[in-house]
């Protein structure tokens, strides 16, 4: 009898163990899936990418046509790009000087409303994928912007209205270095423009 109730606890012991282990799997593939669903979008082109590699991989249309000799823009809206990101009324901009990316721009699609500012979506994109910002109590008010600098990226969140109202909101994605080539040339872009209005 004895042997009998040994056995008996043995095997609850056994299924219990077993149970437990059901239960931590199930809670670490929950986590794993809800880290992973929340991680930054993978925009299908790394900064530096060439031209050429980047129209071979065939996610994006045409270049928008440019009065900048040399600068091109692929947009394509967010949603196609990362559907896991809730990024709904957000376009993703491609920008290549001289045939390389130098930056990625997610930009908020508003009108006069400012529908899409209105629901935070970058602002909680931006603040959850590259870091916090102080946004006040009442973020739905919040003008500026803020720099970003981590692993190599260079990031602006900017969220200010124009002379109609209308909230440019935008997240700038870049490196330094490729940021300096950008800049260098938007300088030169227009000093030529003042040099041709003489």
């Amino acid at each position: 009898m004895s042997k009998m109730v040994h056995r008996d606890k043995l095997l609850a012991k056994i299924k219990y163990n077993e149970f437990m282990k059901l239960i931590i799997k199930t809670i670490l593939i929950f986590i794993l899936t809800t880290t992973f669903s929340y991680s930054a979008c993978n925009f299908k082109a790394n900064l530096g990418i060439k031209r050429s590699d980047f129209e071979k991989k065939n996610f994006a249309g045409a270049p928008m046509p440019l009065d900048y000799p040399g600068l091109n823009f692929y947009g394509i809206l967010a949603e196609d790009v990362c559907p896991d990101q809730n990024l709904k009324d957000i376009a993703i901009e491609y920008k290549f000087l001289n045939e390389e990316l130098v930056a990625i721009n997610l930009i908020a699609l508003n009108d006069y409303t400012n529908s899409v500012s209105e629901k935070l979506t970058l602002m909680n994109y931006v603040k959850k994928n590259y870091g916090q910002f102080d946004t006040t109590q009442n973020p739905k008010s919040y003008t500026g912007y803020e720099v970003i600098e981590k692993a190599n990226q260079f990031v602006v969140y900017q969220r200010i209205p124009n002379n109609e109202g209308v909230i440019d909101e935008q997240i700038y994605i870049s490196t330094s270095k490729l940021d300096n080539k950008l800049m260098k040339y938007m300088q030169n872009m227009e000093m030529q423009t003042i040099k041709d209005s003489e």
